[in-house]
């Protein structure tokens, strides 16, 4: 198994269910787990089955990490590849091995047992915004003076499932499902365009110890500021969609079903840009979103005190769901790398100058 799974990965072209295909029956072979994946079985159709077992194997034995020393582009790797030689998110292929065991005989045996976890799966399989994307998640990370301790390790990759997750998922449901959406297709284009990309993914760092580009924010490495873990990363995502359910002008009657379904909270202020503290109108987004000009973007996400990377200390204001918000693109340009606390004193002190020089 680990030969087949080391000759697919070297592919140029790697191929996930390539890899199901090759590799699934040997690893179910196993005694101990034939039981439990008939259960899977019991619970979902093939097709999600595939899906599931397409995930184990690519959060437990894979990572998809940035090659070097370009930083041009990311590509899949085994967790026992070389450039992860002494770094924390390496593992053995025969503790992956025990990972993915554990974590089958943890699903069957007792995970799926609550509903709230079944819906939970459920809603990843059908609603998914990710490749392979599954409620599997780390404990807790290393901390940043830890240079010991593995990430990636037995005990460490559990089926993590809260109310912050399960409510971003059916948001997302709610939001995308033609059903349920009064504008599906805008949905999906923000979900997708925008939302997906800054909240999982790392923007293009060339500077300092942890250089990353387009990475999965708990695949980059642990000491970096890009790092995440997915749950925090979902909440993040939550955060935004509720942001832009309080735009001005969001559409009423969906906001209050939401509402109503326990989704959203009950009481929303309009949003506004963190900078210019301008209300963010949901149709002008809307038009620049659907018919974009180029180069051009009046509403981003950004992070209210910007990463600084390999700076221990900001790590409390990291990527978290706290310090990310829409701005508007004068914000944007205000801000360029300050602290939201740095921006709002210069405006202050501006606008105290043009009150001295009688110019207010």
């Amino acid at each position: 198994m680990k030969e087949i799974i080391e000759r697919l990965i070297a592919f140029d072209r790697f191929s996930m269910y390539a890899l199901y295909d090759h590799v699934w029956a040997i690893f179910s072979a196993n005694g101990i787990l034939s039981d439990g994946l008939s259960v899977l079985k019991d619970n979902f159709s093939e097709k999600k089955c595939k899906q599931l077992a397409c995930g184990i194997l690519r959060h437990v034995f894979l990572i998809e990490i940035v090659t070097v020393p370009g930083i041009e582009t990311t590509k899949f790797r085994t967790r026992w590849y070389s450039q992860l030689s002494g770094d924390p998110r390496e593992c053995s292929f025969e503790e992956c091995l025990e990972i993915a065991q554990s974590l089958i005989l943890i699903l069957v045996n007792s995970w799926l047992n609550e509903s709230k976890n079944v819906e939970a799966m459920t809603l990843f399989l059908e609603y998914g915004i990710l490749p392979y994307e599954l409620p599997i998640d780390y404990l807790e990370r290393p901390a940043v003076h830890d240079t010991i301790t593995r990430i990636h390790r037995m005990g460490n990759v559990e089926w993590i499932v809260n109310e912050n997750v399960i409510r971003t998922l059916k948001l997302r449901q709610y939001l995308t499902n033609p059903q349920t959406s009064p504008d599906a297709e805008f949905f999906k284009k923000v979900i997708n365009h925008k939302i997906k990309i800054k909240t999982y993914l790392t923007d293009r760092v060339l500077t300092g110890l942890h250089k990353t580009n387009r990475e999965k924010r708990w695949e980059v490495h642990p000491r970096s500021v890009h790092f995440a873990l997915r749950r925090v990363c979902i909440t993040i995502e939550y955060e935004l969609i509720t942001q832009l359910c309080a735009f001005e002008g969001f559409p009423e009657n969906f906001r209050e079903m939401l509402q109503e379904q326990e989704i959203l909270p009950q009481i929303m202020e309009i949003s506004r840009c963190p900078i210019t503290l301008d209300p963010l109108a949901f149709q002008d987004f809307r038009e620049e979103l659907m018919n974009p000009t180029h180069g051009r973007s009046n509403f981003q996400v950004g992070h209210l005190n910007p990463l600084k990377l390999d700076d221990p200390n900001s790590i409390a204001a990291g990527h978290t769901p706290g310090n990310i918000a829409w701005i508007s693109a004068n914000g944007n340009r205000i801000q360029g790398s300050l602290s939201l606390e740095e921006v709002r004193n210069l405006l202050k002190r501006i606008t105290h100058n043009y009150e001295n020089e009688g110019l207010a």
